[in-house]
């Protein structure tokens, strides 16, 4: 790779403004939800070692009691981020930049190395500099890189399985140990996007068998040994066990949410109609090695979601290891585009969701209900960006832990709504936290602070369920033996931290709402008002 001053200069330039995106204020926000589930996980690793859900104080559980095993060991998922978020609060100290720093790395990493392959791959310097300037300003992307979650992890080893794939075709057996690595990380930050993945190498293999020889055969013994290492946790975990999640909402409105979800923001659709000004041999450029990794990134879209929409949930989340494949073939049909046309496309996919959002006609027009279709709005997606890093962001969760760690005392207790434990508010206070939904019995004593709100609400949100506290049926009690307080907070969304470009909350909320907490009265404030 010969670059030249120019060329120099402008990588140095995108570089810096990947830097600026990626890894600039990590701390602009407190942890949401999923990430505070990895935190919460991380400290306990570096207190007992391995991911305990259970501390003596908290009992840490998503969906069911079952997200723990018999020795309150955590087995809802895999433990991998978990222990890289340990690694770097045992370096940098707890806290939001140490949770994110490695995964935004990573997502960074990730843009520096699709940049090398592309350049690599086909041999084209403008091409993969149009690559590059969509990875650093992906929306999807950056947001994805900025979590304290598996995200980036995938995204990385999805790029060095490209890099692994192409190591074999040029018979390079180096390639069997990039596969294992790739694959044995995806699966142990989440094993949504092996067997896709799997049976993708597998195929390609197959196909390439005659042009390659030996490369099946590669691919099957990189196969095994992935195969070897997952089955550690299949076992432990009992895997088998967490077939719940699996089906049950209809595959139609699974895919048409995954294909509009692509086309907002990895792949607008429309760029399909730039193909018209190909003929078939210049779009399948070159020949060899070259068109062979474009059939392996084609394919590998329909074998990642073929297997993404048998999971009962859906989010971008499940399909960002895709943006690599997305972004070589926007890349291609970009290069391969009139100049005018080219830069003016580009332009746009860099700073709006115009081209995206102006094909969402279809969508609009289907019978077939698209979950989310409604939250779909035009904007230019890097003013965002840049605006969140310059200006301060609250939401309501920060602000009603802001107000747990002014006023509660050591080893006092706080009874909560909602679905599931707030993992937030257990990582910043550090306070016992009473979930209603996971009492089984009857308390044996009243908690200093009850909150008769969910303070995410980010659960009860995309369950489409309401979780509250009775208050009517309990108001004589709280008169009697409870002091009511109010939190002015911000009227922030539910879910304005949680990554989903349709969703995320850039700049805090104008309004204010009230949070109602009721603090335990005294022994002495009680009994007066009792008389």
């Amino acid at each position: 790779m010969v670059l030249d001053r120019k060329t120099a200069i402008f990588l140095s330039l995108i570089f810096l403004g990947g830097v600026y995106f990626y890894l600039y204020r990590l701390d602009s926000r407190i942890l949401w939800e999923d990430e505070a589930i990895t935190a919460n996980l991380a400290v306990n690793i570096l207190k007992y070692g391995i991911p305990v859900g259970d501390d003596g104080k908290n009992r840490l559980i998503v969906t069911t009691p079952d997200d723990l095993n018999s020795d309150s060991i955590w087995v809802f998922s895999p433990w991998l981020s978990e222990y890289i978020t340990a690694g770097s609060f045992a370096i940098f100290g707890k806290g939001e930049v140490a949770a994110r720093l490695p995964f935004a790395v990573l997502g960074f990493l990730s843009v520096i190395f699709l940049f090398y392959l592309v350049w690599d791959i086909f041999k084209d310097r403008q091409m993969a500099l149009i690559a590059l300037v969509l990875l650093v300003t992906s929306e999807v992307l950056i947001l994805h890189s900025r979590q304290c979650r598996y995200y980036a992890i995938a995204v990385f080893m999805q790029v060095l399985l490209i890099f692994a794939f192409y190591q074999l075709l040029k018979r390079k057996r180096m390639g069997i140990v990039f596969i294992v690595i790739a694959l044995t990380c995806q699966f142990y930050s989440n094993y949504v996007f092996v067997p896709g993945n799997m049976l993708l190498l597998l195929c390609a293999g197959f196909v390439f068998r005659k042009k390659y020889p030996g490369i099946f055969s590669d691919i099957i013994i990189a196969a095994v040994v992935v195969s070897a290492l997952a089955l550690v946790w299949v076992i432990y975990a009992h895997l088998w066990g967490q077939a719940m999640y699996i089906g049950r909402t209809s595959y139609l409105h699974k895919f048409l949410f995954y294909l509009m979800q692509i086309n907002m923001a990895m792949f607008p659709l429309l760029l399909l109609v730039l193909l018209i000004y190909f003929r078939k041999s210049e779009f399948f450029i070159g020949t060899g090695i070259p068109r062979d990794m474009l059939y392996f990134l084609i394919a590998m879209i329909p074998f990642q979601i073929v297997f993404v929409i048998n999971y009962s949930s859906f989010y971008i989340r499940y399909v960002i290891v895709l943006v690599p494949a997305f972004v070589v073939l926007q890349s291609l049909i970009l290069r391969k585009s009139p100049p005018l046309l080219r830069y003016t496309a580009l332009g746009l996919l860099c700073l709006t969701n115009l081209i995206g959002y102006a094909g969402l006609f279809p969508f609009k027009t289907i019978r077939a209900k698209v979950p989310n279709i409604e939250l779909q709005m035009p904007k230019i997606t890097l003013k965002d960006i840049i605006m969140e890093r310059i200006t301060p962001y609250f939401n309501r969760t920060e602000e009603v832990i802001a107000f747990l760690r002014e006023n509660i005392r050591p080893g006092q207790t706080l009874l909560l709504s909602g679905y599931g434990t707030e993992f937030p508010v257990i990582f910043y206070t550090n306070i016992k936290v009473i979930s209603v939904d996971f009492i089984r019995s009857r308390l044996t004593e009243m908690p200093d602070w009850i909150i008769p709100q969910s303070v995410s609400g980010i659960n009860e949100y995309f369950s489409g369920k309401k979780f509250s506290i009775d208050i009517a049926a309990i108001s004589g009690f709280l008169k009697d033996n409870y002091e009511m307080l109010t939190i002015d907070v911000a009227k922030s969304s539910a879910v304005g931290s949680v990554p989903e470009p349709d969703l995320y909350e850039y700049v805090t909320a104008s309004e204010k709402t009230q949070f109602i907490a009721f603090k335990r009265k005294t022994q002495g404030e009680a009994e007066i008002r009792t008389r």
